[in-house]
């Protein structure tokens, strides 16, 4: 037998350079979306999502800002009852403001924190804050202090 005529199978080498630089690219894209936050900033629990959440330290008085878009896909309405967060050593804070998002909507929200002595929050510090709703959903976000 001469191993010199026998047919070779399987793909072609192109073929294969082609299908292992698409896998490599569609990885690369799903790693960089999720390293750099590409596709955005939220959480979401419930059929309800909160997007792009922003902590902001307000130029006037001594007041925090919680500003977030609330997109509810549920068949009914639900409404922020209350905004909480751990701030800098363990203070529990608690922030005012209240919105009603109804069904299959988008609707932006802030709330307010204000501070007497020492500020809660240090800028460019991540700091988890939780937004529960009156149906008993509870959605957590990470949120920079700007």
């Amino acid at each position: 037998m001469n191993i010199r005529k026998m047919k070779k199978k399987g793909i072609s080498p192109v073929i294969a350079s082609i299908i292992l630089i698409a896998i490599t690219v569609a990885v690369a894209i799903a790693v960089a979306g999720w390293v750099f936050g590409l596709f955005g900033t939220y959480g979401t629990a419930g059929g309800v999502t909160v997007i792009n959440p922003t902590l902001t330290n307000s130029t006037v008085g001594k007041n925090w800002n919680f500003n977030a878009t609330i997109k509810n896909d549920k068949d009914t309405a639900v409404s922020v009852v209350s905004v909480t967060a751990i701030g800098n050593g363990g203070t529990n804070v608690v922030f005012d403001g209240s919105a009603t998002a109804p069904a299959h909507t988008t609707t932006d929200f802030s709330a307010t924190y204000k501070y007497t002595n020492t500020t809660p929050f240090t800028i460019g510090n991540i700091y988890s804050v939780k937004v529960s709703f009156s149906d008993g959903t509870q959605v957590t976000v990470s949120v920079t202090a700007s």
